[in-house]
């Protein structure tokens, strides 16, 4: 059995001391790593339930628990404080009122930390249920690493992530969604999302700029949030949320000593795609890892993947850029 220093298993430690104060793995030693996985157990330690598909389905999102444990939350947390690649491609995103949340987004899942979890079991499963596809259909649409610093981490506004992704072509809101997984304790205090409970069901409303986000059309908000539930989605450290991508959801500033940090990994279908002049990634099939693989990796960051692969904040900008649909939001703080 693996004994645990700081939260690391022995395995995951020895990785990443043999990697250097503050680095991740090279590529390569991920790549020659990934090879002793094959034939693995590919069964989910954490298969869902037709209670919570059913929930997901009807609420548009539903709050997995204790998906994954300590270990692999410690891991990840570490990996993302340590991995370079992210620092040198964040982008700073500022809502209405000047505060700033930072995020790193890329496009293909790699041999690395990150994509142990996206391309695990679990995850892969739970995209699979949700958009009623298999292990040859659904594939990896991006993953994103979302900071919140505690007292700076600012507002996002209300939106549907099918406003953005409609608008680089995919047409089937049924065959996307985002996997959250929270990496910290996530709190009303310090941000935490908020959905509207069945909006899902309203189709996709409009979109307009404000600030360096896009947002969804305030009068269309203010009407669903008087007809619908504002649910918080407090989350413990290695919970797990699923999110249709037609739920409406906002969060707000981190007022908190705390910081709220997760990874979001989108996941789309073969017959979804995208045009194939926008910045989203075609399809390109998956290849699951078992569980396991996780723990057994240890401390890899992206510099397996290339600079080109991180989405930039100007090409972010230029993608979903909306002319003469500057929003205002009543509520902004």
């Amino acid at each position: 059995m693996a004994f645990s220093i700081g939260g690391l298993c022995s395995t995951a430690l020895r990785r990443s001391l043999a990697c250097g104060a503050g680095a991740c793995a090279p590529a390569s030693q991920a790549l020659v790593f990934r090879r002793s996985l094959s034939g693995a157990d590919l069964s989910s330690r954490r298969p869902l339930t037709a209670e919570e598909l059913g929930k997901y389905r009807t609420d548009g999102f539903v709050i997995l628990r204790d998906v994954y444990n300590q270990e692999e939350i410690d891991l990840l947390r570490e990996t993302v404080l340590a991995d370079q690649m992210l620092k040198e491609n964040v982008m700073d995103m500022v809502d209405s009122s000047g505060k700033t949340s930072r995020l790193t987004l890329w496009r293909h899942d790699g041999d690395d930390t990150y994509g142990m979890f996206s391309r695990g079991r679990r995850m892969v499963d739970f995209a699979k249920a949700a958009t009623g596809s298999n292990d040859d259909s659904v594939y990896h649409f991006h993953t994103k690493v979302m900071l919140k610093e505690p007292h700076i981490g600012g507002r996002w506004e209300w939106h549907q992530d099918f406003g953005y992704w409609y608008e680089v072509g995919c047409l089937q809101p049924e065959r996307m969604l985002s996997v959250m997984v929270a990496i910290d304790k996530a709190t009303v205090q310090n941000g935490c999302l908020d959905v509207l409970k069945g909006s899902n069901r309203l189709g996709r409303i409009h979109h307009g700029n404000t600030g360096n986000q896009v947002g969804a059309d305030p009068w269309a908000v203010d009407k669903a949030t008087k007809l619908m539930e504002t649910v918080p989605c407090e989350m413990d450290a290695g919970d797990v949320l699923m999110l249709h991508c037609n739920t409406l959801h906002k969060s707000n500033a981190n007022t908190s000593d705390h910081w709220r940090r997760c990874m979001i990994v989108a996941f789309n279908t073969k017959d979804n795609e995208p045009r194939p002049d926008t910045i989203a990634p075609l399809y390109f099939q998956m290849k699951p890892v078992a569980d396991s693989a996780i723990m057994e990796l240890g401390m890899v960051g992206r510099a397996s993947g290339t600079v080109e692969d991180f989405l930039q904040r100007d090409d972010n900008v230029n993608a979903f850029k909306l002319e003469d649909t500057e929003l205002e939001y009543k509520d902004a703080k």
